[in-house]
């Protein structure tokens, strides 16, 4: 009888607690939690990157295509468009006019300067996540 007394608690001592084990739990969840915002802040930080880094090249093709053309593009859609004589001053189609929230890039003429922005993660211009160009001075012709 002591041998199975012996055999039993042997046994017993090898598993986890209920305890031990809600522990473990809770600590890989707290670790889960703050991966997951740090993930998530980054995710956040590169589409605005992005976003900033296609409103400049953006701006730049504007101003070749003002260079080209000797006049200011209507609209942002002119410059994947191209003629039988000048290929499209930027390539990959409609998706560059695209920003990373899936919103349309703003293109504004307001006399000698321009501007390109993004509505930034809210899909709202006017609002403080907006993201623009810097303005600049029509090209010198």
């Amino acid at each position: 009888m002591e041998k199975k007394i012996e055999r039993v608690s042997r046994v017993m001592r090898k598993g986890f607690t209920l305890v031990e084990l809600l522990v473990v739990v809770a600590i890989l969840g707290v670790l889960g939690t703050i991966a997951i915002q740090n993930v998530i802040g980054n995710i956040q930080k590169a589409n605005e990157t992005a976003a900033k880094a296609s409103c400049d090249s953006l701006k730049d093709a504007v101003s070749t295509y003002y260079m080209k053309n000797k006049k200011m593009p209507t609209s942002l859609a002119q410059l994947i468009e191209g003629t039988d004589d000048n290929p499209p001053i930027v390539d990959g189609g409609e998706g560059v006019l695209i920003d990373p929230w899936d919103n349309e890039y703003k293109f504004e003429v307001r006399g000698k300067r321009f501007t390109i922005s993004s509505a930034g993660p809210d899909g709202e211009f006017g609002t403080d996540d907006d993201i623009s160009s810097d303005k600049v001075k029509k090209p010198k012709q």
